[in-house]
């Protein structure tokens, strides 16, 4: 029989590619509960799919407060929590007013998601105010380890990512794309590791490079160069911070520091793994 856990990693595995076939197959999961600490990634999963990839909010909803009546339910621990804020999440992207009910951490975390979901459906501007929102929640102050931190990195650097590439952007996509890649970085900081803050001052070199202010860039792409160097990074992770240096360098007037970059990148292209090379080339194209 499937365990959980078997069931869990092959639905993540295929939801990108086939999200309802695994939605429809989320039905069968509720069966394969054992304990209440298995309530928070399920939930998670039902609401990634349900909300970010389908937008089916009131199934979604639905789906949700079926774990509330679960025999593997408790009232304590982190499944009420996010099964609250999911709930809360899908409510207020589908245009719903939040629940006066929750508390700051609630709110950030909600909004978070709902954020995330908008931006995987292209809706830029609802993004931005959902992002907007959960910062407001969290400026008083999140707990260390809660999930709001970890929801509130990931939609911010998806929406940095996503106006950055945005053409055109407005002046005012502009500063919500510089607020996100901040809030990326401080949040990621908090949630992650050396290798999430590296990458989120690559977003932050390359939005300042989008938004016209090369000094600021080549700061923080040489923040990035540095983290990867202090902790023994890949040449894929080199690769993408030499780049940005060499690009910040380029937009800055410095000829040599940019030579010594797009070298220091394209070595680092030379030494990468079987398979890692088309993640580059969009990059590599801009070095020449």
């Amino acid at each position: 029989m499937t365990t959980f856990t078997a069931f869990l990693d092959q639905a993540w595995s295929d939801h990108g590619d086939r999200p309802r076939d695994v939605a429809e197959r989320l039905e069968q999961g509720y069966a394969l509960i054992e304990s209440e600490d298995q309530i928070a990634p399920f939930a998670r999963l039902l609401a990634h799919v349900d909300g970010e990839h389908l937008a089916r909010w009131r199934d979604g909803v639905a789906r949700l407060e079926r774990l509330r009546r679960h025999p593997r339910w408790s009232d304590d621990g982190d499944g009420p929590v996010f099964v609250r804020r999911l709930i809360a999440a899908l409510e207020v992207a589908s245009g719903a007013a939040p629940d006066p009910a929750l508390d700051a951490a609630d709110r950030a975390h909600a909004h978070a998601v709902a954020a995330a979901a908008m931006i995987a459906q292209n809706k830029i501007a609802t993004a931005i105010g959902h992002l907007q929102t959960a910062l407001a929640a969290a400026a008083s102050g999140l707990p260390e380890r809660d999930p709001a931190v970890r929801a509130l990195a990931v939609a911010a650097n998806n929406l940095a990512a996503a106006l950055e590439e945005k053409s055109p952007r407005d002046a005012g996509e502009t500063v919500a794309m510089l607020a996100a890649a901040r809030a990326s970085r401080e949040f990621w900081a908090r949630a992650g590791t050396w290798l999430e803050t590296q990458r989120a001052e690559y977003v932050l070199a390359k939005c300042h490079l989008a938004a016209g202010d090369a000094p600021m860039a080549q700061d923080h792409a040489a923040q990035c160069a540095a983290i990867c160097e202090r902790h023994g990074a890949d040449a894929f992770e080199r690769f993408f911070a030499q780049s940005v240096l060499a690009l910040a360098n380029r937009a800055c007037g410095n000829d040599d520091r940019h030579a010594h970059a797009k070298a220091a990148a394209l070595a680092q292209y030379a030494r990468l793994e079987a398979g890692q090379s088309p993640s580059c080339e969009s990059t590599l194209r801009l070095l020449t």
